[in-house]
């Protein structure tokens, strides 16, 4: 479901990108994104896009620990809607990579990663999550944006930022399928039915939502799933609430 991406002519390390079968991540079932939408998101590059993230910092991204742990960031685009058309693009470059010290490989858990950058980004980064969702009878709806695939086991990658939005389920519902492999340090979202989720490619990259006086929040990482999108299988995203002190400790 979300994980780094395996493209085309590009061969990484599978614990660089996405878990064959139980771990992978794109965006399956949205639309294209408005230019501009999610100023604060970015595409990270060796070559050619692997993995999301979201500046959190003017010199900081968040993302994913799978991301980070095997693979190689060569350049962080910001402002970036086309993947075919980055001319106009904010080129940043690595400084600093943090995997938080209690990613779990096999669990999955603690899947996050901060990269410090050598410049600031003139883009405005979006605000953390500081508190637990209480996820309760009333829908909570939020969304999630990449570049990844549009359908599970597809290669090519949409040029143009896609979105989804999707309903957070609790742990509880989310175990259902996936066993007792949901801890604290995850969120989960989507559909019981399926049909819409992140994918290979989306790892790393942002899940927001609103509070009730519009104001968006950074609330998950874009982290991994069985499949994409399929029924009983819900998104999972390393929740931002849950590190909020480590981050702020850590990207100063």
């Amino acid at each position: 479901m979300k994980h780094a991406l395996v493209i085309g002519l590009m061969t990484l390390t599978v614990s660089a990108f996405a878990k064959s079968g139980q771990f992978e991540q794109k965006i399956v079932g949205g639309v294209e994104a408005s230019v501009g939408e999610f100023p604060f998101i970015v595409s990270l590059q060796s070559g050619s896009h692997f993995c999301g993230g979201s500046l959190i910092r003017k010199n900081w991204v968040l993302t994913a620990a799978h991301c980070v742990k095997g693979g190689t960031v060569r350049k962080i685009l910001v402002g970036l809607h086309d993947q075919k058309n980055s001319a106009n693009a904010e080129v940043l470059t690595p400084k600093t990579i943090i995997a938080h010290p209690l990613y779990n490989t096999r669990t999955m858990e603690y899947d996050y990663a901060l990269i410090q950058t050598n410049e600031d980004s003139s883009y405005e980064p979006i605000a953390l999550n500081p508190t637990e969702i209480q996820i309760g009878a009333d829908e909570i709806m939020s969304t999630v944006a990449g570049w990844g695939t549009l359908k599970e086991g597809a290669y090519s990658l949409p040029p143009k930022l896609q979105k989804v939005d999707v309903p957070l389920v609790t742990a509880d519902e989310c175990n259902k399928g996936y066993k007792g492999q949901i801890k604290d340090t995850m969120l989960c979202a989507g559909y019981p039915q399926g049909g819409k989720d992140s994918c290979q490619g989306d790892s790393g990259g942002p899940l927001v939502a609103n509070d009730i006086n519009g104001q968006r929040y950074l609330i998950g990482v874009v982290s991994w799933g069985q499949g994409c999108a399929r029924a009983n299988y819900y998104g999972v995203y390393a929740k931002v609430n849950a590190v909020y002190d480590w981050i702020n400790t850590t990207a100063q």
